[in-house]
């Protein structure tokens, strides 16, 4: 019986956990990103299920070029990015 008891606990403590994490993201949001997020799916249930309507159109922006790179050196993956020269000359004409 008191193993059931800390069982409950255990499931208690990491419920309350859960949901404080929750609570700290949903206090730190950005209103503009949550707008942008709501208007993806119809209800709470899709964004919990990970069901966004999401729009490809391939069109490139041209102003930043990124990717990954494996950096042989180091051993691992890098993000990099550049402005392309049609940024530069907007910003310094």
């Amino acid at each position: 019986m008191l193993a059931l008891d800390y069982l409950g606990l255990a499931v208690g403590l990491s419920l309350a956990a859960m949901l404080l994490s929750v609570a700290y993201k949903l206090f730190r949001l950005d209103r503009f990103e949550a707008k942008k997020g709501a208007s993806r799916v119809r209800g709470v249930s899709d964004a919990v299920m990970g069901r966004a309507r999401t729009r490809d159109d391939w069109l490139p922006d041209g102003r930043i070029k990124g990717g990954m790179i494996y950096n042989r050196r180091e051993n691992r993956l890098e993000v990099c990015g550049r402005l392309s020269d049609e940024a530069f000359d907007r910003i310094f004409r």
